[in-house]
């Protein structure tokens, strides 16, 4: 079974998985790098923040079915999936879990980190190793509103839950401890 985290670029969601984790023993994979490995193996693209710009919606398609197929393969014992609920394109959102994908993978929790949008207008800021933060993505506020639509949607389709919880400027450890309390309940609820 899989619990999927998402949030949009800059709101800590990883951070706040790491967090978790310090309080709850469960592997974590990061969808990205599923990807990435995808991309490289069916367009030679190994840099994940090109992909968004490079690829055209049907090779996406292709990088989703195959990313898709190595996530069911981790996926027999609960898992941790960090991703994104929508992708910023030039030309608008993707969905991270198309139709198809969704139809594969056993997921039952989506947890949706969100934080101030100024905040992560800060942390896009200062994390300047990442290029994101521009075209569609630049609009934070309309990018978690259409997050928090798209993992209603999802969770409606696979009979899902869905929590939400906020990322506080120096406060991920607080977000942590609320989203592995959430982890530890969904994983007693698996076992029973």
């Amino acid at each position: 079974m899989i619990a999927v985290v998402v949030g949009v670029p800059g709101v800590g969601k990883s951070t706040v998985v790491e967090e978790a984790r310090k309080h709850v023993d469960i592997p974590v994979y990061n969808y990205g790098d599923f990807f990435v490995k995808a991309a490289t193996e069916l367009y030679g693209i190994e840099d994940r923040d090109e992909i968004r710009k490079k690829l055209t919606a049907d090779q996406y398609k292709a990088l989703h079915e195959r990313a898709s197929k190595m996530v069911k393969e981790v996926a027999r014992e609960p898992i941790i999936l960090d991703t994104h609920a929508l992708i910023a394109l030039e030309t608008g959102y993707m969905p991270g879990f198309p139709k198809f994908v969704l139809e594969k993978l056993p997921i039952s929790l989506f947890i949706v980190v969100e934080a101030d949008p100024e905040e992560i207008r800060g942390r896009r800021e200062r994390d300047r190793g990442r290029r994101r933060g521009s075209g569609p993505e630049a609009d934070v506020e309309t990018h978690q509103m259409l997050n928090r639509v798209a993992v209603v949607s999802y969770a409606i389709e696979k009979g899902a839950s869905v929590f939400i919880v906020k990322n506080e400027e120096g406060k991920a450890k607080e977000a942590g401890r609320k989203v592995a309390e959430v982890l530890k309940k969904w994983l007693d609820g698996l076992r029973s």
